[in-house]
């Protein structure tokens, strides 16, 4: 893997973290947080895998990984920060690691936390899906599809030829299926192809028949394969990127099958790509005929309607999409004429009869419900350009009394047929400045003698890359005037370029409206709807250079917040103090775009007047209030102010202005300003009203309890509790808790207690001394909180709340609330507190043995030798004292026990109790407590427990499913199980590998006769229980570099040289491992070199280049390493 690296293990008892500072394949460095891997649930499985495996332990993340060894676990799952399942790889026999991986590298392990168990077995190393994914059309009829796979199973399929034993079929889903799931597959039998191109894979292939759809667009099918090397006992499926890494649905190959579409088709008449625009009347009753075009291959080439062809012409909501929403209303269209090779259709458009606004498209069909949608300039299969489906380029309808007021039909920049000059400006340039040319069409207007009536043009100019047509950078400041007629159909008109005064480099465009209606933004190439789009790169060119210059103009202004263009609309009364915070946005071409923060130079003002008077004018305006900077707002600056009370019954409008360097205010309202005094509309400001202020001492509203739950709480207390319970309450005072935040002094709560039976709103024996503090805002609301006190006397008690405001009424306050007074208050929804004489806790309630989350008993095992090391968990719950304590509860004793199996915890003399259980940490209502198993030292089957008292009462004995029933509910067959049995010698090296870890190639090596040895060669080792438990070197184990003439077996031949020892290097994952400096024969001829390594002094187990972990069988001489020996040259 190339992800490996040197690391250093830290011990931390009872388990080791591995740490890694900088892996090479450039991920992320771990965190400080890593994850802490505590146990393994099995802790034993078959090397054939699969087997469901939960982890415990804490720091998980998602998108954990989970490894056994050096091999990644299947279908991993993250539950929470505490648990991990999956399903084990296949294996070889023995013991590994377990280990977390969080995805910023931080890793945790537990060591030696798993056994694979049985002999090794043929694997499967990989199954794949050769195909692609597959779009297909079909007119009903089955989709035959030929799936393609190949496996590769080590020792069986390398080679020429099918590899013996070995079952292949494909399979078959619809992709809404569960596709992880092989029951969800149909499976038929494939046949072998061939080998793959290395020889390593065998190639399977079987075709499957797949059903279109019935009636919709079109329908999704899943394919894969599926191989078996036990005559289909177990089975592997493939996926597109190979089994190795985990089969995911993502990688799953698909097969989509489309009924057939129309090629093409289009809203509105042939080479017309304007828009399609419709006006009624709401009366109305004269239809307007709307055509539509259509072509599809080998139906509308021939005279008259193509066959099967369904057309409709619809209508719908204004911001919506004829595609999928049910909003829209269809009619059918009948056929007009051919063109070309289209037909033309039309139909007559609907009037919905109601004022508003609606679009309009046309949709074609050949396959039942399998519609094109089209628009006005066409669309067919395309990803992009103009024949994609553009919700903009569908058709308007306009229902009203008056018709909506047209664009101008086309406009430019410069004049005609020339593009827009390319401006310089220094910053200091007063004179000299350049007149921009701009021509404009609107049918019936320009084509008149002198400027067409109603028509309105500005030149602006902007950063470059701002978009004009949006962007609130632009100033749009000067007006242009009319020049000339031009053609007879057009007007040209001019304006002065301004000089920015800031260096940079802009761009300029013009635009025009008529009477009021919609602006068009022009650019240097023309732009209209049928064909000529606006370009940002055909808009004019202005740089300024030189020294930068003061600036002195406002660019931009806005009231209220960004994104709204309503005006603001509030209220005070004579007596309120000023509350209402006002903010706007202002722009400074070169101050706000490039200063961060506040801009000394900049002015910013609220105002506020008599309704009815101009800002900008009026002496009886009020601009004394200042504001302040309130951040930047991307290329903005933003400020604030609050707005002042008038102080006098009346009407009055708001607004902001800024001046910049003493230079001229620009004056702001809602919808932005961008275009000096011609900008501003005082019909956009805010309005205020002031009416006179009315004392206010009526509460409107208050309830008892928490927000949302209208049922009355109900609580206890014995006579001894200290009181604990906090009850909270909201209340309502018109003027007061929807206006201001923070506490109303005025608002006073009382949380009161009673007798049950007594009225709180009547009785003398309910106590109302408890006074409530406030909590917090709660929307218009605000919300109180008391703890209620313990009456002290066993009894049956009610509770409640009451507020009043300004000395004015109580209203009282039940669980689902009260608007209406005395009236509204029902004492039946008033809390109840019930009160018991206090008894002594003696008993335990719950206990659990072993990780919550996992009711399988824990199955454990030690040799006679081994020293203690299983930490046992259990969880404990005493009601009134775990669920009330933070910590350990000093009067709950946790025991461990162990016994003889068959024995009965419960009663049994020989189950040994000293194990004194340790507190862990509070978890949820529980108590969590831990104790290391002891180790019996005798072989035998042994069981373990755990039992908990409290005060000294009875004991609660727990099993893995946990007890809350007594001595009934403890099961001693769910207790665990420990093993213990004779410790054995380890003598057998389980793997080894030559040369470089991730480099199954072997090395090719050079001497000459004379030269000094010097290659130095690595190896590496695994020992069981040792190579992966023991940190450094073990003496145990012997290394040993051969080499010897090619051509000779270095496991049998006695001319091969073991005499170099190897060396130990370090530790590597679970590997160890070793070097040794290969020697020079020193004689001419060619060699090969290889590992060997035993352990106490068991067999030498023989290692090859892609690592051996098989024996004798396993060691392939081929994939040793190669050395030429050549001759010296002679000294010259």
């Amino acid at each position: 893997m190339s992800s490996r690296c040197l690391r250093a293990l830290v011990l931390v008892l009872p388990l080791l973290v591995v740490a890694c500072d900088g892996d090479s394949d450039g991920g992320p460095a771990p965190s400080d947080n890593a994850p802490v891997v505590r146990e393994v649930q099995p802790s034993g499985g078959p090397v054939s895998g699969h087997t469901l495996i939960n982890v415990y332990g804490a720091g998980f993340k998602e998108g954990a990984k989970l490894y056994f060894g050096q091999q990644e676990a299947l279908r991993v799952v993250v539950v929470n920060t505490h648990r991990i399942y999956g399903y084990t790889p296949t294996a070889t026999s023995g013991v590994v690691d377990v280990r977390v991986v969080n995805p910023d590298s931080a890793h945790g392990t537990l060591v030696g936390g798993f056994t694979f168990e049985g002999a090794p077995v043929a694997n499967i190393e990989q199954a794949e899906v050769l195909n692609g994914n597959v779009d297909a059309v079909s007119n009903g009829q089955p989709v035959g599809t030929t799936v393609r796979g190949a496996v590769t199973v080590a020792g069986i399929t390398r080679g020429t030829g099918q590899g013996g034993g070995t079952r292949a079929q494909v399979g078959f889903a619809l992709a809404d299926a569960e596709l992880l799931n092989p029951d969800s597959y149909t499976w038929e039998e494939a046949s072998y192809e061939g080998d793959s191109g290395s020889r390593e894979a065998d190639i399977y292939q079987g075709t499957v028949l797949l059903q279109p759809t019935i009636s919709g667009e079109r329908r999704e099918w899943v394919v894969t394969m599926r191989f078996s090397i036990d005559n289909g006992a177990t089975w592997v499926m493939a996926d597109g990127d190979g089994s190795a890494n985990g089969v995911s649905e993502d990688m799953l190959r698909r097969v989509f099958i489309s009924r057939p579409r129309v090629d093409y088709c289009k809203l509105g008449p042939d080479n017309n790509p304007g828009p399609v625009n419709v006006f009624y009347r709401p009366g109305d009753t004269p239809r307007v005929k709307v055509a539509g075009q259509v072509y599809a291959a080998g139906i509308t080439q021939g005279g008259g309607a193509g066959s099967g062809l369904v057309a409709q012409l619809g209508y719908g909501p204004a911001d919506s999409d004829p595609r999928s929403d049910s909003g829209w209303t269809w009619v059918n269209a009948t056929y007009k004429t051919d063109h070309g090779n289209n037909d033309e259709w039309e139909a007559d458009l609907p009037n919905p009869g109601t004022v508003g606004t609606w679009r309009i498209a046309y949709r074609f069909s050949i396959s039942e419900n399998v519609w094109r949608f089209c628009d006005a300039d066409g669309v067919n299969d395309s990803d992009e350009g103009n024949l994609t489906f553009s919700l903009s380029k569908l058709g308007t309808l306009t229902v009203g009394d008056e018709a909506p007021k047209p664009a101008v039909t086309w406009c430019k920049i410069g004049l005609d047929q020339t593009p827009p000059e390319a401006i310089n400006y220094t910053t200091t340039q007063t004179s000299g400045l350049k007149t921009v040319y701009a021509q404009v069409n609107l049918p019936g207007v320009t084509d008149r003698e002198g400027a067409g009536p109603g028509l309105a043009g500005q030149l602006g100019w902007g950063p470059a890359g701002e978009d004009p047509r949006t962007s609130s950078r632009w100033n749009w400041s000067t007006q242009l005037t009319f020049d000339q007629d031009n053609f007879e159909v057009n007007d040209q008109w001019k304006g002065t370029l301004p000089n920015p005064t800031i260096n940079g480099e802009y761009r300029y465009a013009v635009r025009f409206n008529h009477d009021g209606g919609p602006i068009r933004v022009c650019d240097g190439n023309g732009v209209d709807d049928g064909g000529q789009d606006f370009e940002l790169d055909q808009l004019g060119t202005l740089n300024v250079t030189g020294q930068p210059v003061i600036p002195r103009v406002i660019g931009y202004c806005k009231l209220g917040p960004d994104g709204n263009g309503t005006p603001q609309s509030l209220a005070y009364t004579t007596g309120d103090a000023a509350s209402h915070v006002i903010i706007a946005s202002v722009n400074v071409a070169g101050l706000t775009n490039t200063t961060t923060g506040d801009v000394a130079a900049i002015v910013g003002q609220l105002g506020w007047g008599p309704a009815g008077e101009n800002p900008a004018t009026s002496a009886q305006w009020d601009w004394t209030t200042t504001a302040q900077f309130k951040g930047d707002f991307w290329d903005n600056d933003e400020y604030e102010a609050t707005l002042p009370n008038p102080g006098v019954v009346g009407s009055y409008r708001f607004a902001y202005r800024f001046q910049v360097n003493g230079g001229e205010f620009l004056y702001c309202d809602a919808d932005g300003n961008s275009s000096g005094a011609n900008g501003f509309d005082a019909a956009l400001t805010g309005t205020l009203t002031v009416t006179e202020a009315q004392a206010i001492n009526v509460v409107n509203y208050c309830k008892l309890g928490p927000d949302g739950n209208n049922t009355p709480q109900s609580l206890a207390y014995t006579t001894g509790d200290a009181a604990s319970h906090v009850i909270v309450a909201y209340v309502n005072v018109a003027g007061l808790t929807n206006t201001t935040t923070g506490e109303v002094a005025a608002i006073v709560g009382q949380l009161g207690w009673g007798p049950a039976g007594e009225n709180p709103a009547t009785s003398a024996q309910w106590d109302w001394t408890t006074t409530a503090q406030f909590k917090g805002d709660f929307w218009d609301n605000d919300e109180y909180e008391a703890t209620l006190p313990n009456p002290g006397v066993v009894g049956n008690y009610r509770f409640a709340y009451r507020f009043q405001v300004n000395g004015g009424e109580f209203l009282y306050c039940d669980a689902d609330g009260n608007s209406s007074g005395a009236n509204g208050f029902d004492a039946a929804l008033t809390g109840t507190l019930t009160v018991t004489e206090a008894q002594a806790i003696n008993v335990v309630n719950y206990c659990k043995l072993g990780p919550d989350g996992n009711n399988t008993p824990q199955s454990l095992a030690y040799t006679t030798g081994d020293a203690a090391s299983h930490v046992i968990v259990a969880y404990v719950n005493v009601a009134g004292l775990t669920n009330t304590t933070t910590g350990e509860v000093a009067a709950i004793v946790g025991q461990l026990g162990w016994g003889p199996a068959g024995e009965n915890p419960a009663t049994s003399a020989q189950w040994d109790w000293t194990t004194t259980a340790q507190f862990k940490g509070d978890f949820w209502d529980n108590d969590e407590y831990e104790a290391t198993l002891p180790n019996p030292g005798t072989v035998g089957n042994y069981r373990f427990a755990y039992r908990f008292q409290v005060n000294g009462g009875e004991f609660l004995y727990c099993d893995a499913d946990g007890n809350s029933s007594g001595a009934n509910g403890f099961d001693a067959a769910l207790t665990g199980t420990l093993t213990v049995t004779e410790a054995q010698a380890i003598n057998v090296v389980n793997y080894c590998k030559l040369g470089p870890d991730g480099n199954n190639t072997p090395q090719s090596l050079a001497y000459t006769t004379g030269d000094a040895a010097s290659h130095v060669i690595v190896a590496y080792v695994n020992v069981a229980g040792l190579t992966n438990t023991t940190t450094g070197e073990v003496a145990a184990i012997v290394g040993q570099l051969g080499w010897g003439p090619a051509g000779e077996n270095p496991a049998t031949s006695a001319q091969w040289d073991w005499t170099t020892t190897a060396q130990f290097k370090g530790d590597f994952w679970d590997n160890d491992e070793y070097e040794a400096t290969l020697p020079n024969p020193g004689t001419v001829g060619n060699y090969r070199f290889a590992y060997r390594f035993q352990v106490n002094g068991g067999e030498f187990l023989y290692c090859d280049a892609d690592g051996n972990s098989s024996g004798a069988n396993g060691f392939d001489a081929a994939l040793t390493g190669s050395l030429a020996v050549s001759a010296q040259a002679p000294a010259p």
